[in-house]
């Protein structure tokens, strides 16, 4: 073997290894800042606080952290699927925590069927849902009035009566883990 056969062999060799080498480097994961809201949601997010300074206002809570599905079995697994990667747009609580309407902000004129299953499965569970056009949005006062209508905050200052219903919070459902093989 001559020379110019063991330098062909290395520059093979070394461009096999920065082939790989590069290859590698572009499985590694990558991750950059992503803003969570954004356009007419950041300046919709302002107005929310001043319109509700005595609430906390959070965008972009995940439905399976504000509801979750009644019942056992399939049905049970079937509902929280159909919630699993839902987001609302923002989550009003009291100082509490505890969860007195949610506002979507939207850009068409009517609710798609989706939106609508998901305010159906709000009502179910007592929370108040709220859509507000993203083209016209309202002023504090119409917010607040939203918000605060049938006496759904009694806790928040200026907020009226007493709710019609109590939240509590939800036990466990016993299941049962023992695996008996006989």
């Amino acid at each position: 073997m001559g020379a110019k056969d063991l330098l062909l062999a290395a520059a093979i060799v070394a461009a096999a290894f920065v082939i790989r080498l590069a290859f590698r480097l572009e499985r590694r994961l990558r991750f950059r800042p992503r803003p969570v809201l954004t356009g007419a949601e950041w300046s919709f997010y302002f107005r929310l606080r001043d319109a509700l300074p005595e609430c906390v206002v959070c965008p972009q809570v995940a439905v399976s952290a504000l509801i979750e599905p009644a019942g056992v079995g399939p049905a049970r697994r079937l509902a929280a699927e159909s919630i699993e990667a839902d987001r609302v747009g923002y989550a009003v609580f009291d100082h509490d925590l505890q969860l007195l309407a949610v506002i979507e902000l939207g850009h068409r004129a009517r609710p798609t069927r989706r939106e609508m299953a998901r305010d159906r499965w709000f009502a179910e569970a007592g929370v108040r849902t709220v859509r507000f056009h993203a083209r016209r949005p309202p002023s504090t006062g119409r917010i607040k009035r939203s918000i605060f209508a049938q006496g759904l905050a009694a806790d928040c200052p200026g907020a009226g009566p007493k709710p019609r219903f109590a939240v509590r919070r939800l036990e466990p459902v016993w299941r049962n883990t023992a695996n008996f093989n006989v």
